[in-house]
């Protein structure tokens, strides 16, 4: 048998064994209510990796939900519950008194379960989270916003150089390379410079994209990474002639060599250096020597810059097509920032000063609430007790240890009966209204999560947004060129919202 014959012959063995168990051996296979089940696993690889060129599984879930009702099993593991009929159970399924482990089938395509976000079991991410809590406190993200400043300036200055040259700028891409020259700054030793790209990384920023639907892919298929990752470096150049890939290559690669230094200089930072996440993790008296091995420091820098980047750059890019869309909001906010007692000075405004207007902190919010930084679905698993759901109309069931749930952040963002014409941008909704309207906005305004396993970055992540957007629409006057709605519309859900795979993306000319 050749060695390609071997690696098919594996590769069906491998799939066999997770059909038997889903469809049988897992506990929820055996619950009464088996009625429930609207889809099969074959049906969730197809809506994730196939249909539409992928990530279509999310808008599947919506179709069964309005065909069966608020609980639907999604595939023969997990149920589903519909925050667009019943929100309230978000606040139970994600309470901070609810230790629940996540889902390890749906998390490990981000990596072998090492990194916080994947971490499985919520005693073993209580401790890898706990060492990284500190670090992303308000009080120690604000020492690095004359970082994230210096990278907006850095920004700024390209724009104006794309204004004397009368060039198109792809601002969608221009807001990814802010954001990972940022993120990384938080992150890793050695930051990135993308935003020294000359097209603003366009090749490399379409690559983010595909590999972030090979997460998909990974989800079902565990080979896929490790495949990737033995072709020679020749055979990348040879199938990418742009460079890109290879760059994508070096990119991930980088993560290791990081690591290594992070690990190698003890917290012996150079003078003047801010301490890095790695250093962090590589210095911990909190967290045990396993948890410090390189392979789990690497994991834990890839999905921290992963999550700092597409999230942040996809709501910036929301925000400015909504408010060129809508003159009468930008002239509110460009009133508001420039009424401010420092509008006259040459200088960014800081995050104490636009931190405390109501307005930009409203665009914001609705840009969060529109983006929904996480599509993905959120699941979680109680290993130890029955988890009981009764719906609305009061029926209740009662799932088996072991059984996966969730809920996904959209559907409640979209939820009419909370936020009336939902899919509408309006800031002012969270300005006006009654007292109890906007604390039921926000009890179910969740773009970073809820409970212990919230976003750990939602305080750099806010500051980013506030700072980025305060100072852009202060500074500049911009139009849209050839950008629709569809060009920042939420196509395909790679856990984070992507666009349709044919946009051109959010360009706009500098007036």
């Amino acid at each position: 048998m050749n060695i390609s014959s071997t690696i098919l012959l594996i590769l069906l063995s491998y799939l066999a064994y997770l059909l038997i168990y889903r469809l049988f051996l897992h506990p929820l296979a055996k619950v009464p209510g088996r009625k429930l089940a609207a889809s099969t696993s074959w049906h969730e690889f197809y809506y994730d990796c196939v249909k539409g060129n992928g990530g279509q599984h999310a808008f599947k879930i919506q179709e069964m939900h309005k065909r069966y009702g608020p609980v639907v099993r999604i595939n023969p593991r997990e149920v589903h519950i519909d925050g667009r009929v019943d929100p309230a159970f978000w606040d139970i399924l994600y309470s901070n008194s609810n230790k629940l482990d996540k889902d390890s089938f749906y998390y490990d395509g981000f990596g072998a379960g090492y990194s916080a976000v994947s971490t499985g079991p919520a005693d073993l991410h209580r401790a890898r989270r706990g060492a990284m809590a500190n670090y992303f406190s308000m009080t120690n993200i604000r020492r690095y916003e004359p970082m994230v400043l210096q990278q907006i300036s850095k920004l700024f200055q390209r724009l104006k150089t794309c204004k004397a040259n009368d060039e198109v700028v792809d601002l969608g891409n221009a807001y990814r390379c802010l954001a990972t020259d940022v993120v990384t700054s938080f992150a890793l030793p050695e930051p990135k410079t993308m935003l020294d790209y000359p097209d603003f990384g366009k090749d490399f920023n379409r690559l983010i994209r595909d590999f972030a639907k090979l997460i998909t892919f990974q989800r079902h298929l565990k080979i896929v990474f490790p495949l990737l990752s033995a072709i020679p470096d020749w055979l990348t150049v040879r199938m990418d002639s742009t460079g890109a890939s290879l760059q994508m290559v070096d990119f991930q690669r980088s993560y290791e060599k990081q690591t290594q230094l992070a690990i190698d200089r003890k917290g012996k930072l150079p003078e003047g250096q801010p301490i890095s996440i790695l250093d962090t993790l590589a210095t911990s008296t909190e967290l045990k020597d396993r948890d410090k091995l390189r392979n789990r420091i690497v994991e834990e820098a890839r999905n921290t810059v992963g999550a700092g980047t597409e999230t942040t750059a996809s709501t910036l890019s929301v925000l400015t097509y909504h408010l060129l869309s809508n003159p009468a909001c930008l002239v509110k906010l460009k009133s508001e920032l420039n009424d401010t007692a420092v509008a006259s000075s040459n200088q960014l405004l800081d995050f104490r000063t636009l931190e405390r207007l109501p307005y930009l902190n409203a665009v914001i919010s609705e840009a969060l609430r529109l983006t929904n930084p996480v599509t993905g679905r959120l699941p979680r698993i109680n290993p130890r007790a029955p988890t009981s759901y009764t719906t609305p109309s009061g029926i209740t069931y009662t799932f088996p240890p072991g059984t996966v749930m969730s809920m996904s952040m959209p559907d409640l963002h979209f939820n009419s009966s909370i936020f009336p014409d939902p899919h509408a941008f309006k800031p002012e909704r969270w300005l006006e209204g009654t007292w109890e309207q906007k604390a039921r906005m926000q009890q179910f305004f969740v773009p970073f999560g809820k409970g212990s396993r919230a976003c750990l970055g939602m305080e750099s992540a806010r500051m980013e947004l506030l700072l980025t957007a305060g100072n852009l629409f202060r500074r500049f006057e911009m139009e849209l060129f050839e950008t629709t709605a569809r060009d920042v519309s939420w196509a395909h859900d790679f856990f984070a919202p992507f666009a349709p795979f044919d946009s051109a993306g959010l360009r706009v000319t500098m007036l």
